[in-house]
């Protein structure tokens, strides 16, 4: 979108930029003006057209450019899809549900492209649905009182569909609930917008304790006040706990074997370099694939400056948080030669003539000189089943597994290596990023029960050989901080 208007390339929705399709439904990346005290400015001709017509376009006197904003398109619900993009720049905007203090937020008050991204994708699901199911999304009003007339309702229904996925395994009860929370932003603000007259589910207010930070001592009863009772509202459209995946079909560890990565690395797809330093990143550092998107250019350095055997990078992860990695010095090694290469000096050229020379780039870059798309690099693991399937190989896993890979292996060499448990905890919680310590648990008990042969042994003692002095030196340092 240019000044306001769609670009022949963009009304083409057949493009490469879309992040989620379905049968019915795209979200398309595209760049919109989300400007300021807009006007019209003469008249364009609309694209594909074969009659005469033309329609006023707009400009701003303030122009506000974004990059890869995600527009839902469904031909057969252009309307549904009009209103869902209007949502998705009411977010964006800050008009909407703005970020909670401290959170992050853009300049203009709202939620970041990446959380507009998950909207998008998680009402493209709904809109697909709906259109299975022949319902429109506006009907809010039930015939009778009671829990079974609810059901009825569309955000209801759909719940329920959400229920059979997570049964079968499909999805994890999270993302269920992750999509239907979406769902229920885009309901509040179609109330608070006056395109329905109702809210189609019910709001409860219940009582939670949450652990205290300040641990106050209670020296009168000896006990520790570490609770404190906060009120929060919820819904009643969120899948309960008694619905769990089948065994086996999610939440389970599933790191790499030393053949399922020399089948990885070794296939016809994986040979382009870039490709390849997504999944070492990963299996070496530990990195989800939206964080190799956005790995730092400015944080590559080269080794031969340097004695390091490893090399703190901070990033920005999950839900935004800042954690800091290691990179060990022969992965160093292969970022520096990349971010050096011809072909990399190419593509940077390219986003200084985009952006100019003071916005920081990310290492990883597209043919554009744009940053690359997260959907890029998890669809390596795709490609790579296609290919390995021609020759009879069934190859089921996932780009997320990589990172599995790291966490247990990792878990294993600094067991093997007896670095104190405490630290093991510690270290390999921060370096995941992980918020709960239990899930960290999970990598480390089954880091002690499986044995890897020799092969995978061996790969993880060159993987993670740089790293062993400085953690070795980490491990020393907190000891005697916790004796002192």
């Amino acid at each position: 979108m240019v000044d306001g208007t769609l670009t022949a390339d963009q009304h083409d929705m057949r493009g490469t930029n879309a992040v989620e399709d379905s049968p019915h439904v795209q979200v398309i990346l595209s760049s919109i003006n989300l400007g300021a005290i807009p006007y019209f400015d003469g008249s364009v001709a609309i694209p594909y057209s074969t009659d005469d017509v033309s329609v006023r376009r707009v400009r701003f006197h303030i122009d506000r450019l974004v990059e890869d904003f995600p527009l839902l398109f469904c031909p057969s619900r252009i309307v549904d899809a009009l209103e869902m993009n209007l949502f998705l720049e009411h977010r964006y905007c800050g008009k909407f549900l703005r970020p909670k203090s401290g959170g992050n937020a853009n300049l203009l008050g709202g939620v970041i492209v990446k959380t507009i991204k998950s909207l998008a994708n998680s009402l493209c699901g709904y809109l697909s649905w709906l259109i299975d199911a022949n319902i429109d999304w506006h009907e809010v009003n039930v015939v009778a009182e009671g829990d079974k007339a609810k059901e009825w309702l569309p955000p209801y229904r759909y719940k329920a569909y959400l229920i059979e996925r997570v049964v079968k395994g499909e999805i994890s009860r999270d993302t269920g609930n992750l999509y239907l929370n979406h769902v229920r932003q885009f309901y509040e603000w179609a109330l608070r917008t006056k395109r329905i007259e109702r809210i189609p589910f019910k709001y409860k207010h219940m009582a939670i304790r949450r652990r205290r930070k300040d641990g106050d001592y209670d020296f009168l009863f000896h006990t520790v006040q570490d609770e404190r009772v906060q009120r929060i509202q919820t819904s009643d459209l969120t899948i309960p706990k008694k619905y769990k995946s089948k065994a086996g079909a999610l939440n389970v560890l599933a790191p790499f074997s030393s053949e399922e990565l020399e089948w990885l690395f070794k296939s016809k797809y994986m040979q382009i370099e870039s490709r390849r330093l997504w999944a070492e990143l990963s299996v070496s550092c530990g990195l989800r694939a939206d964080e190799v998107a956005r790995f730092p250019e400015d944080a590559v350095e080269s080794p031969s400056l340097s004695n390091k055997g490893a090399f703190p990078v901070k990033i920005i992860g999950k839900f935004t948080k800042e954690r800091t990695i290691l990179v060990p010095r022969f992965m160093m090694e292969r970022l520096w030669q990349f971010k050096n290469s011809p072909e990399r000096l190419r593509r940077a050229a390219k986003w200084d003539l985009h952006y100019g020379t003071n916005k920081a780039r990310n290492l990883f870059l597209n043919r554009s000189g744009k940053a690359i798309n997260t959907g890029s690099i998890t669809n390596i693991s795709t490609k790579v089943a296609s290919e390995l399937a021609v020759s009879g190989i069934k190859f089921n896993k996932s780009f997320h597994d990589l990172r599995s890979t790291f966490a247990t292996t990792l878990a294993k060499f600094m067991i093997e290596n007896h670095l104190p448990l405490g630290f093991i905890q510690y270290r390999l919680m921060s370096l995941m990023g992980h918020d709960n310590f239990s899930t960290t648990l999970k990598y480390i008990n089954f880091s002690r029960d499986v044995t890897f042969e020799k092969q995978m042994q061996d790969w993880i003692n060159r993987i993670f050989s740089d790293l062993r002095p400085f953690l070795e030196k980490e491990a020393k340092a907190r000891a005697n901080e916790v004796k002192a």
